[in-house]
């Protein structure tokens, strides 16, 4: 950027400075409808609550194109304050203005999590089918449940899981079911919607969803825990799907620890597929069974005929962080042909450097 581009910039920063100062009560500068979204776009800085009236008078008295503009800049100034704001528009006659807010509750900062979460609770049961063939806010609840996604916050524990039991819209299911278990990972679920309701719920996506859902559900289930969980990703240790297993593994470990060794160990022996035997075999060896595990990654991160397991064997090798991978990982590096994987090996190659600097 040249110096009479910066000055050009600075001084219509300070014009747009100026008219707001000026402009009393509230109003953006500019003649039309795309200077005015301009000028809304600029206010939306990181904590700049002062240009919040501003933006709110926007929304009230502008065209849409300016109304979107405006939402997005209290999204980005992502206050406590801001959000108060957005709350004001989340039942607006314009279903797009709707979405608009929905998606700008999701750019807020994480001290304002909490609070977006909460509006965007009070928007979801109002974008719920009105029938069959009647779904006319569709596109406003999958803003909403991916914003929701996005705060992971108690409020929306109720909606998310009766998303996750009642929704058609696969990309909302999707997103639910993920939700869920991040916030049975951060969270007490007992406190919030119930550990035996959300254990239910889980286990009918498990029982009757497609693959992509069924393996976060049984993730899910691992961040949950207990029995009935347990018994859910016993199953799915046998699942057609190779993903699954492989998200049974995590889960096992996660609810048993240590005492999961017997089982990874049988399941691995039994494994014919090269993703979900990867992750058996780096989970056993972040349980500090590293005798045969990293022996065993070490052969797959080469040789696996799938281009993923051998991206995540490299992966799991640097989580392993053994100095003795390095020399593996250098031949995947200079010999594999496939992008994910040298990507994983160089980063993998990077890490063990730092951590053994006196050692390459």
């Amino acid at each position: 950027m040249d110096s009479r581009t910066i000055a050009r910039m600075a001084l219509l920063g300070a014009a747009l400075a100026v008219a707001l100062a000026g402009c009393g009560s509230g109003g953006l500068p500019g003649a039309t409808p795309d200077e005015k979204a301009v000028a809304a776009s600029k206010l939306g800085q990181r904590g700049n609550d002062e240009a919040i009236p501003v933006l709110v008078e926007a929304v009230r008295t502008e065209p849409e194109l300016v109304q979107q503009a405006a939402i997005a800049a209290l999204g980005r100034i992502g206050t406590v304050a801001a959000v108060d704001a957005l709350a004001q528009f989340s039942d607006h006659e314009l279903r797009s203005i709707r979405v608009a807010v929905a998606q700008a509750l999701s750019d807020v900062d994480t001290d304002a999590y909490y609070r977006a979460a909460e509006v965007l609770a009070e928007m979801g049961p109002k974008a719920l089918p009105r029938g069959p063939g009647q779904d006319p806010d569709l596109e406003v609840r999958r803003a909403i449940v991916t914003a929701m996604a996005v705060t992971k916050q108690p409020p929306c524990a109720p909606f998310i899981v009766d998303r996750i039991r009642h929704e058609y819209d696969e990309q909302i299911r999707n997103a639910a079911i993920q939700t869920l278990g991040r916030l049975a990972e951060a969270f007490d679920l007992s406190e919030l919607v119930g550990r035996e309701e959300a254990v239910a719920v889980l286990t009918e996506v498990y029982r009757t969803d497609n693959e992509k859902n069924r393996a976060w559900a049984v993730e899910a289930l691992g961040k949950i825990g207990g029995e009935a969980a347990l018994d859910v990703i016993m199953q799915a240790f046998d699942d057609y799907d190779h993903v699954t297993r492989g998200k049974a593994a995590v889960a096992l470990m996660r609810i048993k620890g240590r005492e999961a060794i017997p089982v990874l160990r049988e399941r691995l022996e039994r494994e014919t597929a090269d993703m979900p035997a990867v992750v058996m075999a780096h989970c056993l060896a972040l349980l500090g069974e590293t005798e045969d595990s990293v022996p065993f990654l070490e052969d797959r991160v080469l040789h696996a005929s799938n281009n993923f397991a051998r991206a995540e064997a490299a992966r799991a090798l640097r989580e392993v962080g053994r100095r003795e991978s390095m020399a593996v990982l250098d031949r995947a590096f200079e010999n594999d042909r496939d992008g994910l994987v040298k990507r994983e090996a160089g980063l993998s190659i990077r890490a063990l450097r730092e951590k053994f600097p006196q050692e390459e």
